[in-house]
């Protein structure tokens, strides 16, 4: 039951992260593609979004973007998970 939990609460973490940087970049900043797949590689710190998204965009610039996110998310996935269990109890 509490591994369900978990797996929920990741589910929505990633979606609470992903859906704005999607909807803000493309819809409201109007950036290219290529620089908002790199960003939402970069915000879920998953690699194999970066190579779909370098097949899709044939640029440098998912990676530069990427690499400019990806330190900053990788922090705040560690508070996150660090303030979680506080609201599970």
């Amino acid at each position: 039951e509490a591994g369900c939990v978990m797996v929920g609460l990741g589910a929505a973490a990633l979606l609470a992260l992903v859906l704005p940087i999607l909807l803000l970049g493309l819809f409201v900043f109007r950036m290219p593609f290529d620089v908002v797949a790199g960003i939402v590689a970069g915000a879920c710190g998953n690699p194999a979004i970066l190579a779909y998204s370098n097949k899709l965009a044939p640029t440098d610039k998912p990676d530069l973007h990427y690499a400019t996110i990806f330190p900053g998310m990788t922090i705040l996935k560690i508070v996150f998970v660090s303030i979680v269990p506080a609201f599970v109890q």
